[in-house]
C-alpha cells in the first residue's frame, strides 16, 4: 500500500480516482480518436475490483460501479522526457475512462482516504493487462 500525506489549506471536495485509464496519440502512435476510445472503455470494461473507503465510510464493487465516467477527446501537451516514457513531447488528443468520486466538501479535521481496484484484461491489445493498486492518503482539512 502506498501513503500519501496531504495538508489542505481550506476545507475542500476531492475527486478520487478509484481506478482510472488515459489513452493519447503520442504513446500510441497512428491511433485514431476512435482507437483511444475504444482501448480506454477496453481497459476499464475489464475492472475487476473497486473499493473505497472514506473516514468510517466503504463503498464495495457493485457501489461504485456507477461512478464510471468516459471523457470526450482532449487537449494534452507532454513535456520532452517525461513521465511514463514520453521521450519526445508535444501536444496530443487523449481520452480518459475510469471510475471517479467526487466527496462533499470536507470538515476540519483528519481525514482517512483508502481506496484499492485491479483488473485483469486478456486482450493482447491491453496496455497492462495485470494492474492493481491500493492507495491511502491521510488528510488534514482545515
Amino acid at each position: 500500500m502506498s501513503y500519501r500525506y496531504v495538508r489542505l489549506v481550506q476545507l475542500a471536495c476531492l475527486l478520487i480516482p478509484v481506478m482510472e485509464v488515459e489513452w493519447n496519440d503520442i504513446e500510441t502512435p497512428g491511433a485514431s480518436i476512435d482507437d483511444l476510445h475504444t482501448s480506454a472503455t477496453k481497459d476499464q470494461d475489464s475492472v475487476n475490483s473497486l473499493y473505497l473507503k472514506l473516514d468510517d465510510k466503504e463503498y464495495q464493487y457493485e457501489d461504485l460501479l456507477k461512478y464510471r465516467t468516459h471523457t470526450e477527446d482532449f487537449d494534452v501537451t507532454f513535456p520532452n522526457n517525461g513521465i511514463y516514457g514520453v521521450m519526445e513531447g508535444g501536444p496530443t488528443k487523449a481520452v480518459a475512462d475510469g471510475f471517479y468520486i467526487l466527496t462533499e466538501p470536507l470538515t476540519a479535521g483528519n481525514h482517512t482516504v483508502h481506496f484499492k481496484s485491479s483488473l485483469l484484461c486478456l486482450d493482447p491489445d491491453c496496455i497492462e493487462p495485470n494492474f492493481a493498486q491500493d492507495v491511502q492518503y491521510n488528510i488534514i482539512a482545515k
